[in-house]
């Protein structure tokens, strides 16, 4: 099947600097975002949105607010931010991170919020909604998806679509992780409920 189509949505899930060399750093990260782009630019036709966390100062799920992560993407911080090689070696300019395809969550400071398909951009567009505006309702919903983390953001991303009706592909080399054995065991999983593995 040919995904190079602009009937093709790209989600690029958390591929921030904090799960990249900062207070979450992943496994597989700085090779994931080389594949990723790598497979951006191979098809340019397919719509590309970035999923970021972005969370305030107090979030619930920090440690130190009773929650179990680090500190982490923190709004208006480094670790917050896009990986550079999304602006500087992604070729098509609107493939590119921008104001319109950026879609935040984990904002809400009471909420821990994994899966991207309520995340929302700056004109108060959820993905969800963005999804249904791409597609008709007799159309084949098709997203590809690659990010971090596997076992976290990743695999709650793609249940939510698979839920939603969508045929899900994930990028393999396209992911960081946590655990390697538990990247491994969430693609099984994924696969088993209908994803497929390019």
């Amino acid at each position: 099947m040919n995904l190079n189509s602009n009937n093709v949505i790209h989600l690029v899930v958390d591929m921030l600097y904090d799960f990249i060399d900062g207070t979450l750093a992943c496994n597989n990260a700085i090779p994931a975002v080389e594949k990723s782009v790598e497979y951006i630019n191979r098809n340019p036709l397919q719509k590309v949105i970035y999923i970021c966390d972005n969370h305030p100062a107090d979030h619930s799920s920090f440690i130190s607010n009773g929650g179990t992560w680090p500190p982490h993407c923190i709004s208006g911080t480094r670790g917050q931010i896009i990986h550079d090689d999304y602006y500087s070696k992604v070729i098509q300019e609107s493939s590119r991170p921008y104001t319109g395809n950026i879609f935040s969550k984990g904002q809400c400071r009471t909420e821990e919020q994994y899966s991207g398909i309520e995340a929302v951009n700056t004109s108060g567009e959820f993905v969800c909604e963005f999804i249904k505006r791409v597609y008709p309702k007799t159309g084949e919903c098709i997203v590809v998806i690659s990010g971090i983390a596997t076992e976290f953001c990743v695999m709650e991303s793609t249940l939510d679509l698979l839920r939603a009706g969508c045929k899900v592909y994930i990028i393999t080399e396209g992911l960081a992780y946590v655990d390697y054995q538990g990247h491994i065991d969430t693609l099984k999983i994924l696969r088993e409920k209908g994803a497929t593995l390019i």
